[in-house]
């Protein structure tokens, strides 16, 4: 876990949005980016109102995804919860 804080501290040292994105573009593979993109998707459509069935469907993954999602979504001290209420 020592290695995330790591690199939580780089991209906090990151000014730009560009230069965030290639850096997780370096770090990550296309596959790792990708379910990286899918469990924000999941986020950002819960918090829309869909239902945890359409977005498994829609998105052609596991309830269990989406409801690890909606717990999170769930908990007002989340960091992810704050982030996706602010859009």
């Amino acid at each position: 876990m020592n290695s995330i804080k790591e690199i939580s501290n780089l991209i906090s040292k990151i000014s730009s949005e560009n230069e965030i994105y290639e850096f997780i573009s370096e770090l990550l593979t296309e596959s790792e980016i990708s379910t990286l993109s899918k469990r924000w998707r999941i986020l950002k459509m819960l918090s829309e109102g869909k239902t945890q069935r359409d977005i498994a469907k829609e998105l052609n993954v596991s309830l269990c995804k989406v409801t690890r999602g909606s717990k999170i979504l769930k908990d007002e001290n989340a960091i992810v919860y704050k982030l996706i209420k602010e859009k």
